[in-house]
């Protein structure tokens, strides 16, 4: 892959909140985006997260239960009937190493992972931090030990999104136009060198 490809990759990488439900993932669709967070670095190399992988109708109910989409959307509650994920990861560590820095840096580097491999696939990924404190009990998680980290839904794209520059009226603050059009303002490289 050459560097123009790959910028391409992280450009489409972008956060998807909506999806087309009627199109669901299967277990081996997210086991091999799993399979890429496999060879991911790991502070280490102690290679301590586990993932849970989410497709049965009934949990994924459950789950997109206890998520929170989208702050900045304020008049928004999240995907309606037919846009809803069609599948969920979870990343998770050991209970006990929850709270470590360089396991929540594990955890965002294996998300980011994930969501590029998903990207590359074609397929739109959000990952959410805010969830309800009882979404590993859901899972079955806790249970084992471990707790989710994040949670990052997907599923094929049933939404347009839309890098724009930060000189708008909006700033940094994503937002929606009038034909559903999800826009995600970005700082220019220059604004961003120190």
């Amino acid at each position: 892959m050459n560097s123009k490809n790959f910028q391409d990759l992280v450009r489409s990488s972008r956060t998807y909140r909506r999806f087309a439900e009627d199109e669901p993932l299967s277990y081996g669709d997210l086991a091999a985006l799993v399979n890429a967070a496999r060879f991911a670095p790991s502070g280490n190399n102690m290679q301590v997260l586990r993932f849970h992988i989410v497709v049965d109708p009934a949990e994924r109910s459950a789950v997109f239960s206890r998520l929170h989409w989208a702050a900045l959307l304020r008049d928004w509650s999240g995907p309606v009937a037919g846009e809803r994920p069609t599948g969920y990861i979870a990343v998770c560590a050991p209970t006990a190493l929850a709270a470590n820095p360089v396991r929540l840096i594990d955890t965002g580097i294996a998300a980011q992972t994930i969501a590029l491999a998903a990207a590359s696939r074609g397929l739109g990924c959000c990952m959410l931090k805010s969830f309800d404190a009882d979404v590993s009990d859901v899972m079955g998680v806790s249970a084992e030990g471990y707790v989710a980290e994040l949670v990052l839904a997907l599923g094929e794209r049933g939404e347009r999104v839309v890098l724009e520059t930060s000189e708008t009226e909006h700033g940094l603050a994503y937002w929606r136009d009038d034909e559903g059009t999800h826009h995600v303002p970005k700082l220019a490289l220059e604004d961003l060198l120190v």
